[in-house]
């Protein structure tokens, strides 16, 4: 029977019964020895709910005052102590099970070779000829698996005894047993995946299409309790005045939503606080270093009277990415906690205690444990397993509006049910690149109420009617299709179908590289330039403070600075590969943990790299991780790969899609798809007698263009050759427009060609808003960017600062992208290199404006183009341009040169030959120096020519040439960088690709074409005529470009140039050893030559010496050379980047 509880009243008035009577003496008496024998204290164990404090030495027995005993007395809480007694109970401790390491389940990468009866699969183990075999039982036999296609079986293989079969061991997918994962090289996302038990279509479609319009309230609310929830996590604060201040911290950063939603500040702090009145509760039960009572964990698999309490003592990472290829998963958890589960099950009623990481799913909306959350919740458990090393047997799911956290079990039926439907998914998505293309979308669901309000309802629709041409009339979904679709004409289906189909055929080509990351040691993808291996942290390193940050940095919260371990044998650069500032890199430590962390590179030089990235990159955390795997290495190992995925194609669909919208954007539908007939005012444009400061300088041309772009009402095109003053017109229409009162959006693909606008338009009276990232901004122009401005605190001062400029410029492409250009040669067979410009002007050659007259070249260069590219349709602007050339200020390192014991070739000296003001274009030819290219893994360079250039540029910054009149392009990234490490103490100089060359006029223009070998291997590059007009047309007085004649005359396009070069007599043939003739000259100025020796030491048969070069052995395969060769979009993506 158990104790009866008595009320306060009951208790003083027992405590006034029991003491009544009593007088001091009682209290001041002495105690009187008892005659009876102590019996021995019986032993009691603590239970652990406090730590153990060490105890301290008994005090020495003495005379007790009972009166001193008995202190207090009235306070004390007697409610039962004289109630029946009962038999002490001896109470254990409750043993705390702590999560076990678990051994990954065996996972075997293989290629498929046969699919035999009964679903049987002959395999063989990626990487060796051993055969397998895999039986699909049970659900499992319905799997699509195909000849070919690459899977992961997750389980143990059986061997198999002697037996003429060449097939080693086998292994069992059933119900029961183990796991098949189809294209595990497809990661697919935990949220994608919850979402298809409902529907398999849905997160199909939102893989393709990225869009950016579905901004609602209870959205932005729920994004922004979000932060506030992760950030008193992090914090471990949860009063209300620190929950204040970070609300009030959040919305303030995350204004531009606001304005989307078109409210203010102060509705958004109500809106948030209202949502995060719970957290101050949910921390009293939940945040402790053990369970408390009342901090109950739902689960809604557990038995009826099982009582299950939870607490969470760590927070071990927020917004944690984990890639997981054994799986084919990826997801981000909303948080990763350390927990301790306290867990009471009938009959026993003993708790339990189990310790270990959890992910913690956060939903700002009310409790629903609905199947996507579960399952989303079930996945990430999954993750979590693989990414920590221990045992994972359960997710948190936390609803704010309920204060409810409930625990989601992995379900092995489930999982198994998940992993299908996912083998599903991903089976669509590499079936769209077979040849012939199969349908890559299942059936629509067709059923009415969840159709109707799906979110992605007009994307799928669009595929439906473009893509799959699915007549419907009589479905449950038949008058929402009709809705969203009756206004396409067969014509925008067929566009819409063609377009998306060349961008998918780009996308295939990206996913080869990412899946390198684990299919790919460290080192072997270094080599190939995409990677560099065997990192270590410099924890000297402290990064400066950020002078102009971008205000969104959630892809940069750490900086840290890598070099290369102790232990990392080869001497070789950083600048060896694709690699470069600028560019999106993923962080893994080797060999476990893969894509901890991922940002950009910000600064690179042959010895280390700093990069920026979203995720802590502690020691400490690391090796947490670390130890579950084994791993006992005193410096923890890094590899940087660069991240081919970063911005993906879903965005460039969007923006397609959008045209074919019920509701779009119609305008641009009928004059881009629909090529309607733009047209012009006849009546001529009233200009005020202010605008015409802005066109005093233009000639006939350049008026001629402006007055058609101010007649035009929808769209006006003007054609300008190298050198016409494109810029120079573009700037005057701006302030012609401005001025007029209207606004304008300048755009173009690259960064560099809208900041040379915006240098024109720097001095200007109106004010100019530059958009995107600022680190790829021009310095000068970076005053104009919103990291440039007073951080707003308001809706209405963030409106101001985005609404009052009249002119907004940014790149029409993703400003978080690097730059596109078409890498599949069959999208540029179908149009996918075809310019918006070209499409307009071959429609409507009416609304074209052609500039003829150049300012920039003098004769001789403009010649190159003329010839070999525009007709000789261009014309000098003035006799001043056409007699230009470069003088050198001071001759006096010429004569130092050739001074004392220096010699040089007796037909007269070829670095003097090269400065003669008469040498206005000349192709150097280092056929008999020689001067060889090499291989750094995938990338080509020349370091011989890159010497000669050097040598050339170094002469005239020494005869008084300034750096800023000096230009030096490659079509090589890898010489770009070679030559850049060689020049780095010039800081003027630039040194850049043909692509981002673009409005980098100079006074000289060197171009090395590192193109030299006995293969006649050439490259694709060199045989883009764009890419050499745009290198040629830089030069203003003085064009050097050095190359192998022998190499490169088999081009069509320089056939041409050389014949056009001999007939000028414009060929230099360089004498052998040119390179090391003037040696001594230039030893006191070559500041890094040693760097550049150091670098490419490991590499001595192509050093200046000129020994034989071997031939090397290139496996076939896909360079970046070759990729981009016919892939126009990710060209122009990669080369912004550059």
């Amino acid at each position: 029977m158990p104790p009866a509880k008595h009320t306060a009243n009951e208790e003083d008035a027992f405590m006034q019964n029991l003491l009544s009577g009593l007088d001091d003496s009682f209290w001041n008496a002495s105690p009187t020895p008892d005659p009876s024998p102590a019996k021995p204290k019986q032993k009691t164990t603590r239970i652990i709910h406090e730590e153990k404090r060490p105890s301290t030495p008994p005090k020495p027995a003495g005379v007790l005052n009972l009166a001193e005993l008995l202190e207090g007395a009235e306070d004390w809480d007697f409610s039962d102590v004289f109630l029946t007694p009962k038999k002490e109970v001896k109470k254990k401790e409750i043993p705390v099970c702590k999560a076990r390491f678990v051994r990954s389940a065996a996972c075997t990468r293989c290629i498929v070779q046969a699919v035999e009866e009964h679903q049987n699969l002959i395999v063989k183990v990626d990487g060796s000829k051993e055969k397998r075999s895999i039986i699909l039982r049970d659900d499992w036999s319905v799997t699509d698996v195909r000849k070919g296609d690459i899977v992961n079986a997750i389980g143990e293989f059986t061997v198999l005894g002697e037996s003429s079969s060449s097939l080693t061991s086998s292994i069992a997918i059933s119900s029961k047993n183990n796991l098949l994962i189809l294209h595990p090289d497809v990661l697919i996302t935990a949220t994608a995946l919850s979402n298809a038990p409902q529907c398999r279509r849905k997160p199909l479609i939102t893989s393709l299409v990225r869009s950016s319009t579905d901004y609602t309230p209870s959205l932005v609310w729920g994004n922004m309790l979000h932060s506030v929830l992760q950030a008193c996590l992090v914090a471990d604060r949860w009063d209300e005045i620190w929950v204040d201040d970070k609300i009030d911290e959040i919305v303030r950063s995350g204004l531009s939503d606001l304005v989307r939603i078109n409210t203010n500040v102060d509705q958004a702090k109500r809106e948030v606080k209202a949502r995060a009145k719970g957290l101050h509760a949910f921390s009293e039960k939940y945040m402790a270093s053990s369970p408390k009572f009342g901090a109950n964990l739902t689960n809604t698999r557990a038995g009826r009277n099982d009582v299950s309490l939870l607490a969470i003592t760590k927070i071990l990472d927020i917004e944690e990415d984990i890639w997981c290829p054994s799986y084919g998963l990826k997801g981000k958890l909303d948080a990763t906690v350390q927990t301790t589960i306290s867990e009471t099950k009938p009959p026993f009623h003993k708790p339990v205690l189990t310790d270990g990481p959890k992910p913690l799913e956060l939903k700002t909306g009310r409790a629903m444990a609905g199947m996507e959350h579960r399952a989303q919740t079930m996945l990430y458990s999954l993750l979590a397993e693989e990414r920590y090393g221990l045992e994972v047997s359960s997710g948190l799911l936390y609803y704010t509006q309920s204060e409810e956290v409930l625990q989601v079990d992995v379900n092995k039926n489930e999982l198994r049910g998940l992993i299908m439907a996912r083998n599903e998914m991903a089976g669509y998505m590499v079936r769209r690149h077979e040849d012939p293309p199969e349908h890559f979308l299942p059936p629509t669901l067709d059923d009415e109420r969840l159709c109707k309000r799906c979110y992605v309802l007009d994307a799928c629709m669009l595929y439906r009617k473009a893509v799959e041409n699915v007549e419907d009339t009589d479905s449950p979904i038949a008058d929402a299709y009709s809705l969203k679709t009756s206004h396409l004409s067969p014509s925008h289906a067929t566009f819409f179908k063609q377009w998306e189909h060349l961008i998918s055929l780009e996308e295939s080509d990206l996913g080869r590289f990412r899946k390198e990351l684990w299919t790919m040691g460290a080192s072997e993808r270094e080599t190939k330039g995409r990677c560099f291996s065997s990192m270590v942290i410099d924890s000297t390193y402290r990064p400066p403070s950020q002078s102009h940050a971008s205000r969104d940095t959630k892809i940069h919260q750490y900086t840290y600075k890598f070099l290369r371990s102790s232990g990392y044998k080869i001497s070789s650069s950083l600048l060896s590969g694709f690699l470069n500032a600028g560019d999106p890199v993923t962080i893994s430590v080797e060999p476990h943990l893969l894509a901890l962390a991922r940002g950009f590179i910000l600064e690179l030089t042959p010895t280390d790299v700093i990069v920026g990235v979203d995720h802590d990159l502690s020691s400490r955390s690391i090796r947490d991780r670390l130890s579950a795997f084994g791993s006992a290495s005193s410096d923890i190992i890094f590899r940087i790969d660069r991240d081919e995925l970063f911005g993906g194609m879903g965005r460039i669909r969007e923006n397609l899609a959008q045209l074919f919208y019920l509701g779009g954007d119609t305008k641009r539908l009928e004059l881009v798809v629909d090529l309607k007939y733009p047209s012009f005012s006849s009546d001529p444009i009233p200009l005020p007698p202010s605008v015409s400061q802005y066109s005093a300088h233009l000639n006939a041309n350049q008026m001629q263009a402006m007055n058609k772009v101010l007649s035009a009402e929808d769209y006006a095109l003007i054609l300008g050759m190298p050198g016409t003053g494109k810029t120079t017109i573009v700037a005057s229409i701006i302030k012609t427009v401005v001025a007029m009162g209207k606004t304008v959006l300048l755009t173009s693909y690259t960064h560099s060609a809208v900041d040379n606008i915006l240098l024109k338009l720097k001095d200007a009276d109106f004010s100019i808003l530059r958009l995107g990232n600022t680190d790829k901004v021009h310095p000068e122009i970076r005053s104009m960017t919103l990291s440039s401005k007073r951080e707003p605190t308001t809706v209405e001062q963030l409106e101001f600062q985005i609404m009052t400029p009249p002119v907004v410029a940014t790149t029409c492409l993703s400003i978080d992208n690097p730059k596109y250009q078409v890498r599949n040669k069959e999208a540029r067979q179908g149009g996918l290199d075809v310019s918006l410009f070209r499409r307009l002007s071959d429609a409507h050659p009416h609304s074209v404006v052609d500039l003829a007259y150049q300012y920039r070249m003098n004769s001789d260069i403009m010649m190159l183009s003329n010839k070999l590219i525009y007709g000789d349709r261009l014309r000098c602007g003035s006799q001043a341009v056409a007699n230009r050339s470069l003088v050198l200020p001071n001759r006096n390192f010429l004569k130092a040169v050739h001074g004392g014991k220096l010699t040089c070739h007796r037909n007269g000296c070829w670095i003097e030959q090269l400065m003669s003001e008469s040498c206005k274009a000349v192709f150097v030819d280092t056929d008999l120096v020689p001067a060889r290219d090499s291989k750094v893994g995938d990338l080509v360079q020349n370091e011989v020519e890159a010497s000669l250039v050097y040598q050339v540029t170094e002469t005239m910054l020494r005869s008084g040439v300034t750096p800023d009149q000096i230009g030096i392009i490659s079509l090589y990234r890898q010489q770009v960088k070679l030559l850049t490490q060689m020049l780095h103490e010039h800081k003027g100089i630039e040194v850049l690709t043909a692509d981002r060359s673009q409005g980098r006029d100079k006074d000289c223009i060197i171009i090395s074409m590192v193109r030299s070998n006995d293969d006649g291997s050439i490259g694709d590059l060199v045989k883009d005529w764009r890419r050499m007009n745009v290198s040629f047309t830089r030069a203003r007085s003085k064009l050097i470009i050095f190359g192998s004649r022998k190499t490169l005359q088999d081009v069509p396009l320089l056939k041409e140039f050389f014949a056009l070069m001999e007939e000028q007599k414009w060929i230099m043939q360089l004498p052998p050893k040119a390179d090391v003739s003037h040696a001594r000259a230039f030893e006191a100025t070559t500041p890094s030559k040693r760097v550049v020796e150091d670098t490419f030491s490991h590499r001595k048969e192509n050093a200046s010496s000129i020994r034989p070069q071997k031939k090397m052995k290139v496996k076939k395969g896909v360079t970046e050379e070759g990729l981009l060769r016919s892939r126009p979009i990710l060209r122009d993506l990669v080369n912004d980047g550059r």
